[in-house]
């Protein structure tokens, strides 16, 4: 059974008490990342996500290392645009130890100027990581192009420039402005005492105040081409709020490799949307499984990509649906032909009653695979209380899935896949351009033209 409260800070707490379980998982969720930031500190949630392994008052980073393995090695974090998670699957008897070790560690780490130069070094090989994967870079570029300038485009781990940046105090007050009571959730799923770990949590976490508690914080003076400020709820020279706007738009980059790397991305719904479950059956449909339309036209029937599939990023302001494809560059524009051919006929004609019945049998199957794991309790909770400050069953989610009727999807093609409005990335080989054909590639309407052939 689930069970939300709070502890006397303020602090959010999902418990769901599982006896048969053999583990326990443990997670704290911070509403802050990369969208939370501006151009001058793009990367800074990120960092401090680093940071806090390395060392606090009473635990090197080498002892906090230990104690991770000590634990079973499964602890961890991950910084995204909206939140960063700190989370832990464990056994039941070291869930004491672990909820006290990511306390400790999020309430009294050091920064030490030492460990700061040196994590800022690995941040930025790890940048270098990924802008040696064109498949993320199709992705990452795609959306701040298409986003510009909105923070919701910022890249989650910055730029090395940046990053090389940071000072120790200016990270140390971004946590402090953001690190705090109301905007935490902290998540326990697995075989646990809830009075015991309630009194564990607000040993450990109890110290964490809450924004409205703190002295009035000082708006950063940013340059008018940046939206936010980097003060928590400060807009600056903003027209239209706080949702991005979709502007069609393509990003290219040459890479010396084989392939080029296709990715198309159109205006969609946002997490809460209620369109989300129409959106998953649509998905699985159109390319999110392997006897989706667009994997069975461009790899089985014409054979000429090995990767192709379609993906959701969705976001509290805002949404995207993208379409995936690497292909050998001579493919280039069969391919995105064949992509705006599937969707238009798909928009046309809508499912079938067959893959209707086959994607939500996918999507229920996916669901009930992920809340097998204690760790998958655990996410989904903390997930669903942040965006909808309650927690929806399994049981009412899969039957919100079977509503889905052929004509919503309809609908949603109808309203969201405008060809015209497309935004598109195109990463790697790109020798099969043409002089002459330069000009015209790098301008969004034959992205369109491909599209409606």
């Amino acid at each position: 059974m689930v069970s939300e409260c709070r502890l006397t800070n303020g602090i959010r707490v999902v418990s769901e008490q599982i006896a048969s379980s053999n583990s326990v998982a443990f997670g704290v969720w911070i509403a802050v990342g990369s969208q939370n930031e501006h151009i001058g500190n793009n990367g800074i949630a990120h960092m401090i996500e680093h940071m806090v392994f390395k060392g606090t008052e009473k635990r090197t980073a080498v002892q906090i290392a230990d104690e991770i393995a000590e634990v079973g090695g499964n602890v961890d974090a991950y910084t995204s645009k909206e939140v960063t998670s700190y989370y832990a699957w464990v056994l039941p008897e070291n869930l004491s130890k672990t909820i006290d070790l990511l306390g400790d560690m999020l309430s009294h780490s050091q920064f030490l100027e030492e460990e700061f130069e040196k994590e800022k070094s690995i941040v930025m090989e790890e940048i270098d990581m990924y802008k040696d994967s064109p498949e993320d870079v199709a992705h990452e570029m795609l959306q701040k192009k298409v986003w510009d300038p909105h923070p919701l485009g910022f890249l989650i781990s910055g730029e090395r420039q940046t990053v090389e940046t940071f000072t120790r105090e200016e990270v140390l007050q971004f946590m402090k402005d953001y690190y705090t009571a109301d905007r935490m959730i902290l998540s326990v799923a697995g075989n646990f005492d809830r009075e015991k770990v309630l009194a564990m949590l607000e040993t450990a976490f109890g110290g964490f105040v809450s924004s409205s508690e703190k002295s009035p914080m000082t708006v950063s003076v940013v340059t008018p081409e940046f939206i936010f400020g980097s003060t928590p709820g400060s807009i600056q020279g903003s027209t239209s709020g706080l949702i991005p706007e979709f502007t069609p738009a393509i990003y290219i980059e040459e890479k010396d490799i084989e392939q080029t790397h296709i990715n198309l991305a159109f205006d969609s719904i946002c997490s809460t949307g209620k369109e989300r479950y129409t959106f998953a059956v649509l998905n699985s449909i159109l390319g999110g499984s392997v006897n989706s339309r667009m994997f069975m036209k461009i790899r089985e029937e014409m054979g000429i990509a090995y990767a192709i599939y379609s993906y959701g990023s969705t976001y509290q302001a805002a949404g995207l649906f993208h379409i995936y494809a690497g292909v050998n560059p001579s493919q280039v524009e069969n391919c995105i032909a064949a992509m705006g051919e599937q969707i238009r006929i798909f928009a046309k004609e809508g499912p079938t009653a067959a893959e209707l019945i086959r994607a939500k049998e996918q999507i229920k199957t996916d669901l009930m695979i992920q809340y097998e794991s204690t760790k998958g309790h655990m996410n989904g909770n903390a997930k669903e209380l942040r965006l909808f400050g309650r927690v929806v069953s399994l049981s009412d989610t899969l039957a919100l899935v079977n509503q889905v009727k052929a004509e919503d999807v309809i609908a949603a093609m109808e309203q969201y896949f405008h060809l015209e409005k497309v935004g598109a990335g195109l990463v790697g080989n790109l020798d099969w351009i043409a002089e002459d054909h330069c000009s015209k590639i790098k301008k969004i309407d034959w992205i369109q033209s491909l599209l409606n052939l």
